[in-house]
């Protein structure tokens, strides 16, 4: 059974809530993180998030719905432990960008499981996609210690 035009709202502003709180945590660990390829990478994912926002918010607007346009009281206490973590460096950081990561991650498995139309269903499929992107690679670079590798100065 599809979901009713409430429902597919509802559950679209909860992932555009998730991807604000999202965008908040990024910008604490960007302004956090003093190693540049680290840094440009976060700025990437964060830019996927911002992505996520429009277009959900897009889908939310066509079904004469009002997204959120801010995180709510979850994404400020995201948003305070990143930067609380990024006080302990780059490690606590990206730590608590995997944690972020996978809350993301498994709010858009859920949402995978739901009775969307198609076109919803494959914005939904493209956005966990970017969130197991990101999440891979938090956990690579915290597997390999990423922040320690010696880089030679660009000219």
């Amino acid at each position: 059974m599809s979901l009713s035009t409430k429902d597919i709202i509802e559950e679209c502003n909860d992932l555009i809530r998730f991807d604000h709180d999202a965008i908040g945590a990024y910008n604490e660990a960007i302004d956090s993180i003093n190693e540049l390829p680290i840094k440009d990478q976060l700025i990437r994912f964060r830019g996927d998030h911002e992505r996520h926002v429009l277009d959900l918010s897009a889908v939310v607007r066509r079904l004469g719905g009002d997204p959120p346009e801010k995180p709510g009281l979850r994404g400020v206490i995201r948003k305070t432990m990143t930067k609380a973590a990024g006080l302990g460096g780059t490690e606590l950081t990206l730590k608590a960008m995997r944690s972020n990561e996978e809350v993301l991650n498994k709010q858009y498995r859920e949402r995978l499981q739901k009775a969307f139309p198609s076109d919803i269903l494959e914005l939904i499929r493209q956005n966990f996609n970017d969130e197991q992107r990101h999440l891979a690679w938090v956990e690579q670079a915290l597997q390999g210690r990423v922040w320690e590798q010696q880089t030679s100065p660009q000219p």
